[in-house]
């Protein structure tokens, strides 16, 4: 038996915050609100990416959030036996 650790993929909200607005602009077709529907302008993402910060958000989710996720660490990692 095998035994690996399985992580799900989180986001750094100050990195997003980094992008220059060309890349913004083109992530706003990936970036969408948590249900789904898409951010209207760069300045609306920023916007939501700051209230996250405030919230004390240092990562998000790249999907749905797996069990045990911290939106200070992201995810804990899950042990998979094979």
């Amino acid at each position: 038996m095998t035994v690996t650790t399985k992580m799900h993929t989180c986001v750094s909200v100050r990195g997003m915050l980094r992008w220059d607005s060309r890349y913004a602009k083109r992530m706003l077709k990936t970036v969408s609100h948590d249900d789904g529907t898409p951010f209207r302008s760069v300045e609306e993402l920023r916007e939501y990416l700051m209230d996250e910060l405030a919230q004390g958000h240092e990562v998000l989710p790249v999907g749905d959030p797996c069990e045990g996720f911290d939106y200070k660490t992201g995810c804990p990692g899950h042990r998979v036996e094979s």
